[in-house]
């Protein structure tokens, strides 16, 4: 334990410590490099569902309507399972309570959909320089360069960065000035990071909760502090989850507990007290889901651990620091459980990060062994070279092949013509008119009140509780022609777009009033205006229906 000289010394070197050249070129380099990548995802309709979800919440935020969303309405229990049709004034809240999102509104009512991107690359751009500040003052400098290009370099980074917007962002960031504040006993930096950690979302909650029981149990200097967040972590998670996110909506535990946790509890639907009791009350089961599928779970943990040389497997440090959302992300069922460049691993970056930290204080020898550079740097290198190969979220779909064997490649000047004609099917639709659109569309229509998804809905109940059908439905069968004869989704995804919109024009509900480069537009008969002709492209027969 320092002295308080000791402890003066050490915030004052904090303080005055000036960023090296060698880390501003990798925080430099990776925010370039993830906002240019995001950028051309955005113009290469690569980005999705999530991207429309958020710029639309963050948009009717800006408007004076927080939370509210429409295409967050199609995911909601009621929707997803009870078959209700989705409203405008639904709240994402009921999902997810994601307040601290709330604060890029003003940013998105600036920039619009360049926003999302630019605050997701900032945002975990600036962890890591907050990551390199603390290293550099516990460690030498060039360990903890590395330790900085470890966490740039690492795939649980470099994945969220490239991903949809989300509004796990927040996470690094947060956990490593949390820390660095125990660390250096600041109780003010402490006490706002732990609560900004708790705006993140219901679940960050965890986060906070496993940051304090480290800093009980092995800061002895910070010990109330740690029992004081894991008590207002606790306090907080069941004040969410069981009194006011049900007062919005019943979807976290209509879907979202039930997908994650319903093969160890039968009813996730009393509540999230109920669900961690019942696990605790079978631990033979909670222990085959801990280690089951066996080969995913290591392949998860080494990958995590990649960039950093395994150490975190050998930090007490780091095991106390990742516990409980290691556990939730072992236990968790679905295909997202386990990827290791979804965001969910960012609730797991500021614990393996700062463990690695603590661990190289205590073991500073071991890096003057010559080997331990070298072998580091060839780790670095395959991890990168395995999460680019992996082509996360699709963003680098431009220079990898969305598949190898059997050979599939959309080649860039394709994406760019596909951009077009995006583009030129959206501008048919009038800004205030409500849409159905394709999943791929939906970013470049999601500033608009009345947005639902297609094919799946085609009406909906506004602010007054009626039903309404939309005015315009916006398809682009053509997008998946080159990914349908080899990906099964794709393929699927394709023809319900085709024989929905086959349909709809048959029975005479709508007109077709585009059809050109695969992408077509459809206007409600009933909303038809006076003398109304099809635009270029469109006649009796289109092409993108067949």
């Amino acid at each position: 334990m320092l002295s308080p000289q000791g402890l003066l010394m050490r915030s004052f070197a904090a303080r005055s410590l000036v960023w090296p050249r060698s880390v501003l070129l990798l925080a430099g380099g990776f925010w370039l490099l993830t906002l240019l990548i995001q950028i051309w995802r955005l113009e290469s309709l690569s980005a999705t569902y999530d991207q429309a979800l958020f710029l639309q919440e963050l948009w009717s935020t800006a408007q004076g309507r927080p939370f509210e969303s429409s295409l967050s309405s199609v995911l909601s229990g009621a929707v997803a399972i009870g078959n209700a049709l989705p409203f405008v004034d639904y709240l994402h809240l009921g999902q997810h309570a994601n307040v601290l999102t709330l604060a890029v509104a003003p940013v998105v009512a600036l920039l619009g959909r360049w926003a999302l991107p630019l605050v997701q690359v900032t945002v975990l751009t600036a962890a890591g320089l907050v990551l390199w500040r603390i290293a550099a003052v516990r460690l030498p400098r060039p360990l903890a360069v590395q330790i900085t290009a470890a966490y740039f370099l690492s795939g649980a980074v470099i994945g969220p960065a490239l991903e949809n917007f989300h509004d796990l962002i927040w996470l690094p960031l947060l956990g490593f000035w949390l820390v660095e504040g125990l660390l250096e006993r600041r109780g003010w930096q402490v006490l706002l990071c732990g609560l900004l950690l708790l705006l993140v979302r219901e679940d960050s909650g965890l986060v906070l909760f496993s940051l304090g029981f480290w800093a009980l149990v092995r800061r002895p200097d910070v010990r109330w502090w740690g029992a004081a967040l894991m008590l207002l972590s606790f306090g907080w998670v069941l004040l969410v989850t069981n009194w006011i996110q049900p007062a919005v909506d019943s979807s976290l535990a209509d879907r979202f507990l039930a997908e994650k946790f319903g093969h160890l509890v039968e009813d996730p639907s009393q509540g999230t007290l109920a669900v961690v009791l019942t696990m605790l009350g079978r631990p033979l089961a909670l222990l085959q889901a801990l280690v089951s599928p066996p080969g995913a779970t290591v392949g998860f943990v080494l990958a995590l651990t990649l960039p950093l040389l395994f150490v975190p497997l050998l930090s007490i440090d780091a095991g106390l620091l990742v516990l409980v959302p290691l556990l939730i992300a072992l236990v968790s069922q679905g295909r997202t459980a386990l990827a290791v460049t979804l965001r969910y691993v960012l609730a797991l970056v500021p614990g393996l990060y700062l463990g690695a930290v603590l661990w190289w204080q205590a073991h500073p020898q071991v890096w003057q062994r010559r080997w331990l550079r070298p072998v580091w740097t060839g780790a670095l290198a395959l991890g990168v070279v395995l999460t680019l190969v992996g082509n996360p979220h699709r963003s680098l779909s431009a220079l990898i092949p969305d598949s190898f064997s059997p050979w599939v490649h959309v080649p860039p000047q394709r994406m760019l013509a596909r951009r077009e004609a995006a583009w030129a099917a959206v501008d048919q639709v009038p800004p205030d008119a409500s849409v159905s659109a394709d999943t791929p569309l939906l970013p470049l229509l999601a500033q608009r009140q009345e947005l639902i998804r297609f094919p799946k809905h085609l009406a909906f109940r506004g602010r007054d509780g009626m039903e309404r059908s939309v005015e315009y439905v916006v398809a682009f069968p053509g997008y998946y022609t080159p990914l349908a004869p080899v990906f099964k989704r794709e393929r699927r995804q394709q023809a319900s777009i085709r024989d929905r919109l086959n349909q709809l024009v048959r029975r005479g509900d709508y007109a077709l009033i585009h059809c050109q480069g695969g992408a077509v537009v459809l206007q409600r008969v009933s909303g038809t205006a006076p003398g109304l002709t099809p635009s270029s492209g469109s006649a009796n027969h289109c092409d993108a229906l067949d």
